[in-house]
């Protein structure tokens, strides 16, 4: 098959379906992981969509590493504030019940603030906010992630890429979602870049001896660089110190790799905040600010080579659009038909 064939967004959606609920994830939480993977796949997020992570999941759920049914707890609460114990359980689903809770605080008390341990790989951020924003609140969601990027300074992996990501409701335009690893750019995309034998960008990696390198596969064995130098690092710091040093996780170098072989969960911590926009004004009222604080910020003079000015989001939007109107462009799907083939279940080819 060549690469990036197109398909529908529901197929693709059912086939990551059907996979997980062959391993015990039961309807409800295969459903959400699914919708992760598809979305991130929509908007070309190649690195967090179903091609990369629906095997090293499914490996895990059999392994027993990650749970299908993971007996999830509060076990510190407040008004406003909570710790969230994940079991094991798949990050989607965690994130999903911490965020619910997050929503449901601010509801009450303006904010929710719920620290999450013993927790898994999630997916996007996005995926989270898409959903807190559908809700008139304001979301962030930071998490932690396995070593792959040293402090700045140094030559060998501590912290992870530690994403931070803030999402705003608008009115007519879309709303705000960004998503940033504190990294140059995210693991994954490195991880693509291996699998398709291509290079990678000056800057977005060192070897394991400290040399930048352009050679992927290198990258791998060696680190990320942080985003902006020392001022990446200690955002990474900040995010691992709020998911994981204060919700009881694994932190920095404790952290269980998503592709480790071994019998160990990963205890990754995250970090999600709701606000409620309406305790601080009418909802309206922001909307409409939002909207046109977004349309000034697009209607600044740009740079000679500079077509457009894009807010976050905005890009993944468009993305998302075209994929629900023409299908999902995928890249090579081997290993999509590995899945469908040990688990009797007909390729997503056999599905068009």
């Amino acid at each position: 098959m060549a690469d990036h064939q197109h398909y529908p967004l529901p197929i693709l959606y059912q086939f990551c379906v059907d996979v997980l609920q062959a391993v015990d994830v039961p309807p409800e939480s295969a459903a959400m992981v699914a919708d992760s993977l598809t979305r991130a796949d929509a908007c070309g997020l190649y690195s967090h969509g179903s091609v990369r992570l629906l095997p090293v999941y499914t490996r895990r759920l059999q392994a027993g590493t990650t749970r299908p049914c993971p007996n999830m707890q509060i076990v510190r609460q407040r008004k406003s504030v909570a710790v969230l114990d994940g079991d094991g359980g798949l990050g989607q689903v965690v994130g999903s019940r911490a965020m619910q809770l997050a929503v449901e605080m601010a509801r009450t008390t303006g904010t929710g603030t719920v620290a999450v341990r013993n927790s898994s790989h999630f997916g996007t951020s996005a995926y989270f906010l898409q959903k807190t924003v559908a809700t008139d609140m304001i979301g962030v969601v930071m998490t932690n992630a396995p070593s792959n990027m040293p402090p700045w300074g140094g030559r060998s992996p501590y912290f992870g890429t530690n994403p931070l990501a803030v999402g705003l409701p608008c009115g007519e335009e879309n709303p705000v979602i960004l998503d940033m690893s504190t990294s140059v750019v995210a693991r994954g995309k490195i991880v693509i870049a291996a699998q398709m034998g291509q290079s990678i960008p000056t800057g977005w990696a060192i070897d394991k001896d400290g040399n930048p390198t352009q050679d992927a596969e290198a990258a791998l064995s060696g680190a990320v660089l942080p985003v902006g130098g020392y001022k990446g690092s200690g955002l990474a710091l900040i995010i691992d110190a709020l998911c994981g040093v204060l919700s009881g996780a694994a932190f920095g170098a404790h952290i269980v790799n998503l592709y480790d072989e071994g019998n160990q969960v990963q205890n990754l911590g995250h970090f999600f905040m709701a606000m409620d926009v309406d305790a601080f004004m009418e909802i309206d009222y922001f909307k409409a600010r939002m909207d046109q604080f977004l349309r000034e910020i697009r209607s600044q003079p740009r740079m000679a080579d500079v077509e457009r000015i894009y807010t976050p989001g905005e890009i993944e939007a468009e993305a998302t659009r075209q994929s629900e109107a023409t299908g999902v462009a995928l890249p090579n799907v081997a290993e999509l038909d590995r899945l469908a083939d040990r688990f009797h279940l007909p390729r997503l080819c056999e599905r068009r």
